[in-house]
C-alpha cells in the first residue's frame, strides 16, 4: 500500500512548478546616456512567472511591463520616451526565455526574445541567482540597441542619445 501511495504522489512532486513574480521586490531598469548626462528609468510594475523543473532549477521565465510604468524621476523625459516608443500603439515590453542553462559556476546563461516596439529580437545574457529566506532572486543585465527596435534616438541640444541601452533587472519569486 505504501508503495502505491508513493507511486501516486511522486509524479506530482517531479512536475514543473510555476511561481509568480514577487511584484513588491522585482524591478527592471533601463540606463541611457547623452553627451551631457546619463539617467535611468525603473519599472516596478512587472507581471510574470518563473517555471521551475522537478529539481527546483529555473526552466523558463516570462516577464512583461508597460512602457508607461518606467519612471526616470523626470515627467517630461518620461512623456517624451513614451512618445518615441509609441506607448499607445506598443504598450508593453516583454521578455520570455527560450533556453536557460546553469554553468558550473552557478551562473545562468539565458536566451530569449525581447519584444519591444513591435519587434521581437533574440537576446542572451548571464544572470545570477541567490536566496533570502523563502525568496529566490535573479539579477542580470544586458545591452540592446535602439535601432534594433526601430526606435528613433531622442536628441537634446542637437545631440542624440547613445544607441546602446543597458537593461538591468532584479526578479524575486
Amino acid at each position: 500500500m505504501r508503495i502505491l501511495i508513493v507511486l501516486l504522489i511522486l509524479p506530482s512532486l517531479l512536475m514543473a512548478q510555476k511561481k509568480p513574480l514577487d511584484k513588491k521586490n522585482s524591478s527592471v531598469t533601463y540606463a541611457m546616456n547623452h553627451i551631457l548626462h546619463s539617467w535611468t528609468g525603473t519599472s516596478r510594475d512587472l507581471n510574470g512567472a518563473v517555471q521551475l523543473n522537478g529539481s527546483g532549477k529555473i526552466e523558463k521565465v516570462a516577464i512583461v511591463t508597460k512602457v508607461s510604468a518606467f519612471d526616470s524621476e523626470n515627467s517630461n523625459r518620461d512623456s517624451h520616451m513614451m512618445e518615441i516608443a509609441e506607448a499607445i500603439k506598443y504598450p508593453n515590453v516583454s521578455f520570455y526565455s527560450t533556453s536557460i542553462t546553469e554553468t558550473k559556476s552557478g551562473e545562468l546563461e539565458v536566451k530569449g526574445i525581447l519584444a519591444f516596439h513591435g519587434v521581437n529580437k533574440e537576446t542572451s545574457f548571464k544572470a545570477l541567482t541567490s536566496s533570502k529566506a523563502s525568496t529566490s532572486i535573479v539579477k542580470g543585465e544586458f545591452i540592446f540597441l535602439l535601432e534594433d527596435y526601430n526606435l528613433e534616438r531622442p536628441s537634446f541640444m542637437l545631440n542624440k542619445v547613445d544607441n546602446e541601452v543597458k537593461l538591468s533587472f532584479e526578479v524575486s519569486y
